[in-house]
């Protein structure tokens, strides 16, 4: 039961790359700054993950 990982690998590459197009317009140091980036490092652990669970082919309702 791989297939609950693909929406979550799905989903957070389109939001990292939606919030890498928009970096360029975004000015260091500020708020918004620190928020982007903030939000980057959490959609890439959600990403890089997901794709480690769908390599290993982790099942989390197995339940044994």
């Amino acid at each position: 039961m791989t297939s609950v990982w693909w929406p979550f690998l799905g989903a957070s590459g389109v939001l990292l790359a939606l919030l890498g197009l928009s970096m360029p317009f975004v000015r260091p140091g500020t708020g918004a700054f620190v928020v982007s980036v903030v939000s980057g490092a959490m959609l890439a652990t959600v990403f890089v993950a997901s794709a480690a669970f769908l390599y290993v082919d982790w099942d989390p309702f197995d339940g044994g």
